[in-house]
């Protein structure tokens, strides 16, 4: 079957619903092990390039850490500041509200693998293989960051794409 083009916009906004919600539950992955563990490798990943002060380069992991935090309903407003570009209040009411209704429609913050990672100079694009279980197989969706007074964090815009997934589904 021939998947056209007009079918994956609406997969696209559907995947990505669900990868907010899959950051609020991280403990419900088919592969527990690999989950677990790609999580506490992104967790010491990201604290020691933020201990060593600036870090050129932005790693998948510390990356996927990022993200997944940043779309997790259970962080809290507070966290949000030091992983996300907060260009103004509206881009964090996004991302809480955004957080929010994707948790409440089931989905879990482990369906967001980050593949690749391109660093250029203060800005970054990773490329994140977003599964749904609604979907056949994993979409990729590229996410910006930029690095804000030696840190890493997701990017406004990609703030602004999460939640206009939402919105584009009348949610």
């Amino acid at each position: 079957m021939t998947v056209s083009p007009a079918w994956r916009r609406p997969l696209v906004g559907v995947v990505a619903l669900a990868a907010g919600a899959a950051i609020a539950l991280t403990g419900c992955s088919s592969d527990d092990d690999t989950a677990t563990d790609s999580t506490a490798s992104a967790s010491t990943s990201a604290a020691a390039d933020q201990s060593a002060g600036e870090s050129a380069e932005l790693s998948n992991a510390q990356a996927q850490d990022i993200l997944r935090k940043a779309v997790d309903p259970a962080t809290p407003e507070a966290d949000l500041d030091g992983i996300v570009e907060i260009t103004n209040p509206g881009v964090k009411a996004a991302l809480v509200g955004y957080a929010k209704g994707s948790s409440k429609a089931g989905y879990t913050p482990d369906i967001y693998t980050v593949k690749s990672v391109k660093v250029d100079g203060d800005k970054a694009t990773a490329t994140v293989a977003v599964a749904s279980p609604h979907a056949p197989a994993p979409v990729d969706m590229d996410f910006s960051y930029v690095k804000v007074d030696g840190s890493w964090k997701l990017a406004a815009a990609a703030v602004e794409d999460l939640a206009s997934q939402m919105t584009g589904r009348g949610q």
